[in-house]
């Protein structure tokens, strides 16, 4: 597992929940809901694998306004008292109603993850016959194990778990390869093509160019 971050009005809030989602696995990492920035302070921890938002559900809707963390699945905690259809409910993936049980938390974080990524239970993308095991770094097509380097693998699981979305070169190397990284467009090019050779005529034309843009994934 990965990053979840905890939006939460109270610098200290969110300890019950912390800890909930460190028994399931996530590094937690909480983000004040009225800063200015939408990340923790650390600016290299990348993307979560799920936002938390605690009470200030007009988070969500600034989640979804920001083009990198557009498609974080998005679990929103509210009081029954304070439950709305308006301030951003709408732009949440899940919807938790307090109080919750852990079980609960990660039947809706499951959920989430499927409804926005495809990543089902046991961490598993599933596309046809292509499956990625997102905790093991294995990949198979048809049933059959493929081999990828780790950046071939980490570009085709950006673009699966962001399907039908076009990001440019320079958008995949950031969020790819990482904000140090000083190679240039060409790399992504060298990378997708090799992708598409390993994954075979049938899954690499879901792999889509996009003229004057990038690349997207249409499953």
């Amino acid at each position: 597992m990965g990053d979840a971050w905890i939006y939460t009005p109270d610098a200290d809030g969110g300890d019950p929940l912390a800890g909930m989602l460190a028994e399931l696995g996530f590094s937690p990492r909480r983000v004040a809901s009225d800063a200015p920035e939408l990340r923790p302070s650390d600016t290299g921890s990348g993307i979560p694998e799920v936002a938390l938002v605690l009470g200030d559900t007009s988070v969500c809707t600034r989640l979804r306004d920001d083009e990198d963390l557009a498609g974080v699945p998005v679990v929103v905690s509210v009081d029954s008292d304070a439950l709305a259809l308006g301030n951003g409910v709408l732009d949440a993936t899940e919807l938790l109603v307090t109080p919750f049980s852990a079980n609960e938390l990660e039947a809706r974080i499951v959920r989430a993850r499927r409804t926005v990524h495809g990543v089902e239970h046991g961490d598993v993308v599933r596309v046809g016959g292509l499956e990625l095991n997102v905790a093991t770094y294995q990949v198979t097509v048809d049933g059959r194990p493929v081999d990828f380097t780790y950046m071939e693998y980490e570009l085709l699981k950006f673009l699966v778990t962001h399907p039908r979305r076009a990001f440019s070169r320079e958008a995949l190397l950031s969020r790819v390869w990482g904000y140090d990284f000083y190679g240039g467009a060409r790399t992504v090019d060298v990378h997708v093509r090799r992708v598409r050779a390993k994954l075979g005529s049938e899954y690499a034309d879901k792999l889509h160019t996009v003229r004057r843009v990038g690349y997207r994934f249409d499953p």
